[in-house]
Parts: structure tokens; sequence; C-alpha cells
């Protein structure tokens, strides 16, 4: 009998559990769909005043391109130590300005794959210069359409985009750098990155690894600090892959 009571009751606890679970569902689902429904009709406000991003050129290590004003402008000058940023083959340098401006070589008639990836990077984040650049990651369309119109979905979904593009392309800048020597660089190229809220788990591993090279591990808990105010499903990723950079110095690499 006490078993058979015992059995009754877990069943009824359940029963009420899974009641509630699907009421709870139900009344998420329903004020979803109102709001949803609710945004559609919201009208167009101003977002001249919203937080848009401004890449500063000028502090970011640009060797091949240069934001100009009608576009990307190309540096006709070769970058000094280029011994930094060449492939096992050697040494590169830009071409003149006649050639078409995405071609770039060897001192020598060897390709130079690196220095050109470089310079493609380059490009395009000065390719945005043009752009508006925002960081809604974490706000979904219908939190878009409530506080700004359904007019602007359209162009903020594109400024967000140019976000994407811009964090994806810090990430592969700084990759790059690192491969050819450029540490220093990187970490100003990936610490823009982190400023602006990277959500690319890379970005915080590659740059928490060169802190932990220099011996900065303050630097990674500031990282994690910097993590903690994202808004992104990446988020404990984040800050699991800093945990273990300092709990196993020895094993973590980047």
């Amino acid at each position: 009998m006490p078993i058979l009571f015992g059995l009754t009751l877990i069943i009824l606890v359940f029963m009420h559990f899974c009641k509630s679970r699907d009421k709870n569902a139900k009344k998420a689902s329903e004020e979803f769909w109102q709001r949803e429904r609710e945004s559609k009709f919201v009208p167009k406000k101003d977002i001249s005043s919203l937080d848009y991003i401004t890449v500063p050129y000028a502090l970011l290590p640009f060797r091949y391109w240069t934001s100009g004003t009608n576009g990307p402008e190309r540096i006709s000058s070769a970058p000094e130590n280029t011994t930094e940023s060449s492939d096992v083959s050697g040494d590169f340098s830009a071409l003149p300005q006649t050639v078409q401006e995405s071609s770039y070589a060897l001192a020598s008639e060897h390709l130079a794959p690196l220095s050109e990836e470089l310079a493609e990077t380059e490009r395009t984040i000065c390719a945005l210069s043009g752009t508006k650049i925002l960081n809604l990651t974490g706000i979904s369309n219908t939190e878009l359409r409530l506080a700004y119109g359904t007019a602007n979905l359209d162009p903020l979904t594109v400024y967000d985009q140019n976000f994407t593009i811009l964090i994806r392309s810090l990430q592969k800048w700084g990759t790059l750098l690192v491969s050819a020597g450029r540490t220093k660089d990187a970490v100003t190229v990936l610490s823009y990155a982190v400023s602006i809220g990277s959500d690319i788990a890379g970005t915080y591993t590659l740059l928490a690894g060169l802190y932990k090279e220099n011996g900065e591990l303050q630097k990674i808990y500031e990282l994690m600090e910097a993590a903690e105010q994202l808004s992104t499903l990446m988020k404990p990723s984040i800050l699991r892959n800093l945990e273990q950079m300092l709990d196993y110095p020895e094993t973590s690499d980047f």
C-alpha cells in the first residue's frame, strides 16, 4: 500500500508539473504573437542617434589599404619591415598603382598568399567606411520593430549585417597578423573587435593567448569581464574557454 501511494503521488506531481509547464508555454506563445502583431503597426521612428560604430582607421594597423572619400584607397608605398609579413618563400611588396588593385606579389616572381590575404582583408574593412554599422546582437526582429518601427527593420538588418562582416574580418585580420609575426598589431585589431562587442569565440581565445604569452594574465580577466556583457548564445562558450586558459596555462593554446 505505501508503495502504491508513493507511485500515485509521483504521478500526480508529474501531471501537475506538465500541466503547469504547458500553461506557461501557452501563455509565453500568446504573448509572443501578441507582440509580433503589435510590432507590425509601429510607425517609423528616428534612428539617426543610435550608437553607430565608426571604425578608427587611423588607429588600426593598415598597411595596404586605407579609407578614402570614395571608398578604399590603395597605399602605394610598400610597408616597412616587410619581412614580418612574408610567407615561407620570401619578402613581398605591393605592386605599382597601375596594376589591378587587388594584385600583390613577392618582390621576386613568386606569389605571397599571406600578403594577399592581409591586403584583401584590409580592403574589406575599408569598404565599410561608407556604410552604417550597428551591433544588434541578441535583439529580435520583433523588438526592433517595436522600438524603431516596422519601416526601419530592413535598414537596421543591413546595418547589423555590416557589423557581422566587420567582426568576422577583424577576426581574420588578427589571425593573419599572428601568422605574419605581427603580434602587436594583432592585439590592436583583436582588442578593437572586443571593444565593439564581437561575439566570435576565436577572437577572445586568440587575444587571450597573446596576453598569456606576454604574461599579462590580468588582461584575460578583463576579457572575461567584457564577455560577461555579451548578449549572445556564444557567451558561455567564450567564458569557458577563457577560464580554461587561466586554469590550465600549460595546455592552452590559441
